[in-house]
């Protein structure tokens, strides 16, 4: 495994893709973005200059990218690091993308890894037989809050002061820690995998304004999620919601980080004792996000089966109980007609199933061992 890192693979051309792909190349790294070739009009404005113009905060300018390309083989060929930024449903398919192309020592950094991406892709790799050939880590969120303006442009509107990170398996913390932390100097180490999935802040903020707001959103096809969506009575069952997943941390033994004080330590939001208070004073930031503007939305389609559902079923393993999480998850399958319990993010598909929560523990830290 190299000891720095130079080289950076990103794969994704979507708006964290663009975002991490120029503020590494401003920052000094050789960056190729990736992009499937289902989804090349994504990087169609970039593909002939390989040219990003970053505004917004921190490092700004244009970054010219080492390589822009549709050719998976050709883009980690000869990298440091491979880094997804990808929606946590496409997960399962790039890592399976990824395992003709695996080579001894390989690094894979999800960023974000979402609510338990790194077991998604160890699982696959697991089963291809090619688990041992690398080693997986993830932070709980994008780095940034992103959006691309045009085809070759894209704005931070913030930079995360903290994200949480860890490796799996997690007995590789130390290594990759300090693997990545040049390129983000704001990663903060935790126990494990299953930590930083359950402090991924889409978790609490995204799927329930979305469910409670269906009505307007369909009707109006304009919305503003934090601005219009998060009334105060829509706070307090986001608030619920937030309580579900502290008790979820409490049953396996990690530290409550509850969304008031996550919203204040990544920077979304000023410091405040009432949630709808805190979203309302997120200026610049939240308020000016607009969308989702239909119900096929990744606030929904994404965040509903791949962070609630995943961990409503964690809490039945651990015999916590969720039953407001549970009510969003149902509803939000009835809206999409689709199940979401059967289609969405189940212990079986991150490898977790009939475990307990001393094997849940165990297996994280150690990983697959055959």
């Amino acid at each position: 495994m190299a000891k720095t890192v130079k080289r950076v693979c990103i794969m994704g051309g979507g708006n964290g893709g663009f975002a991490a792909a120029a503020d590494l190349t401003l920052r000094g790294f050789e960056v190729t973005l990736y992009e499937d070739p289902k989804f090349a009009d994504s990087i169609a404005g970039i593909r002939e200059d390989r040219t990003i113009h970053l505004e917004g905060v921190g490092p700004v300018g244009t970054a010219t990218l080492r390589k822009v390309t549709t050719d998976l083989a050709d883009a980690v060929s000869d990298v440091d690091l491979i880094m997804p930024i990808s929606p946590a449903f496409a997960q399962e398919a790039v890592a399976k993308s990824l395992i003709p192309h695996l080579k001894e020592g390989m690094v894979i950094f999800l960023n974000p890894g979402s609510c338990g991406g790194g077991l998604v892709y160890g699982k696959i790799f697991h089963e291809a037989g090619v688990f041992q050939k690398v080693k997986l880590c993830e932070v709980n969120t994008l780095p940034y809050a992103t959006r691309k303006i045009n085809e070759n442009t894209v704005r931070i509107l913030l930079r995360d002061p903290v994200i949480w990170f860890s490796a799996f398996p997690a007995k590789y913390n130390q290594e990759l820690y300090e693997l990545v932390k040049p390129l983000y100097s704001s990663i903060t180490l935790m126990h494990d995998v299953l930590e930083t999935a359950l402090n991924n802040g889409n978790i609490d903020s995204h799927p329930t304004p979305v469910v409670l707001n269906a009505g307007k959103i369909e009707y109006y096809h304009k919305h503003y999620h934090y601005k219009e969506g998060i009334t105060p009575s829509v706070a307090r069952v986001v608030w619920k919601v937030n309580e579900e997943r502290c008790a979820i941390c409490e049953a396996l033994g990690y530290e409550k980080i509850n969304i008031l004080e996550r919203l204040y330590l990544t920077g979304y939001c000023p410091k405040s004792d009432d949630l709808y208070t805190a979203y309302q004073g997120s200026i610049g930031i939240f308020m000016d996000i607009e969308g989702p503007n239909d119900l096929s939305g990744r606030y929904l389609t994404e965040d509903a089966p791949c962070s609630l559902v995943f961990c409503a079923n964690l809490a039945r393993a651990l015999g916590v109980k969720t039953p407001i999480m549970d009510s969003v998850a149902n509803l939000a399958s009835a809206l999409r007609d689709e199940d979401y319990w059967v289609t969405g993010r189940t212990l079986e598909k991150v490898g977790l199933d009939g475990m307990t929560k001393e094997e849940m523990r165990a297996f994280v830290m150690e990983g697959y061992t055959d």
